[in-house]
């Protein structure tokens, strides 16, 4: 198979194994041959710094076996004492670094992470590099020692480098997917689900379907719309959408690539974010195989799915109060909380620090925590 060929069937397996399990393992597998190094692992996270990171989804393989044992492993015993952690916050989006770069000399004679994890799986030769994921979230793509007799190359540098986007693709999909607990639906379960906002494509952009938070978004035509079964961004954004449409649409028989964007709208609300996802033969039906690409809205004013209504009742508000915490809780600024309730802003700011007196609060970080964490109450508070 020659390079393109097998780049393009590395790619295919890749945005198969984002919308679900099946074919995660045969994705890296082909990965690590490509690259030619021993294994690599993929960290989804919140890397705030000054704390421990949160870890959404690892996974560690090795050739073509993923190692659940080396997950558990350094997660449990070495994430929290590695040295390079904290180093990585410094690099800049799809900076690639040697591992043993991101260690002193005096930690690769003493460092537990290093010595014990690192050099007993044969990867402190390798490589890290990070990503940006959504929501503030990051992504750390690491590789074990390479394959080559000479170390490191500069194809295999070059290919990496080619292959990070896509990655970070694969990774935001895929945590998205998870979130709308959405991995491995089918195109007929896509459309029942209500956690996230899906949108069907054929092969020429048009809209075949759309799940009702989807259709609701396309409705207020509020920078997304359906325009004649065309789906078709603001002024400013739709030249940009268009062009990655025709990304992950292209000419039968070649690879399409996902991509990413952000969506303005009115009012100061907090922008969209639009993941545009090429799929094949999702379904064996006819209507499945019409089916050419996914586009995932994601609404941060409704992505954490926390009633008002909850709100109010649980934390002792009004309402009002409950309506105002919870948009700016999901990213409306006040200007946009006020538009939104159809108010003025003096009376949204006059309700926000009432909440704020209410529940003993002067952040709106910690507003944010409050509501937030009133998402696992749903369905038994009444």
């Amino acid at each position: 198979m020659v390079a393109e060929d097998r780049f393009a069937h590395v790619l295919e397996n890749l945005y198969m194994a984002a919308l679900g399990d099946v074919g995660w393992d045969t994705a890296a597998a082909l990965i690590n041959d490509m690259i030619r190094t021993r294994g690599h692992s993929l960290v989804y996270g919140d890397p705030s710094p000054g704390r421990e990171p949160v870890v959404h989804m690892a996974r560690f393989f090795v050739g073509a076996e993923r190692r659940q044992d080396l997950e558990h492993r350094y997660l449990r015993d070495y994430c929290w004492q590695d040295e390079a952690i904290p180093r990585l916050y410094g690099l800049r989006d799809g900076e690639l670094v040697r591992k043993s770069d991101l260690y002193t000399d005096d930690e690769k004679r003493t460092s537990a992470a290093y010595n014990e994890f690192r050099r007993v799986n044969k990867t402190e030769n390798g490589l890290f590099m990070t990503l940006l994921g959504v929501d503030g979230c990051g992504m750390v793509w690491t590789f074990g020692n390479s394959t080559e007799r000479g170390g490191w190359g500069h194809e295999q540098i070059r290919t990496i480098k080619r292959l990070s986007p896509h990655i970070r693709q694969f990774a935001r999909v895929r945590h998205l997917m998870a979130n709308a607990d959405a991995l491995g639906a089918s195109l007929a379960q896509l459309c029942e689900n209500g956690r996230a906002g899906i949108i069907q494509l054929d092969r020429r952009g048009r809209v075949l379907e759309a799940n009702d938070r989807a259709r609701e978004t396309l409705l207020k035509g509020d920078g997304l719309r359906d325009e004649k079964g065309v789906l078709v961004a603001g002024h400013q954004e739709n030249a940009e959408l268009q062009r990655l449409l025709a990304r992950a649409l292209p000419p039968y028989g070649v690879q399409g690539a996902g991509g990413s964007m952000k969506i303005a709208r009115r009012f100061n609300r907090a922008p969209l974010a639009l993941e545009i996802h090429p799929v094949r033969m999702m379904d064996t039906d006819h209507r499945g195989r019409q089916v050419a690409a996914l586009a995932l809205v994601v609404d941060p004013v409704a992505r954490h799915g926390v009633e008002p209504d909850l709100a109010a009742e649980v934390l002792g508000l009004t309402p009002a109060e409950g309506r105002v915490a919870v948009a700016l809780a999901a990213g409306q600024t006040v200007a946009g909380v006020a538009a939104s309730l159809g108010c003025a802003e003096s009376t949204a700011k006059t309700h926000l620090k009432s909440v704020y007196r209410k529940l003993g609060i002067r952040k709106q970080t910690e507003l944010v925590r409050r509501v937030l964490s009133l998402e696992a109450l749903r369905g038994f508070v009444r």
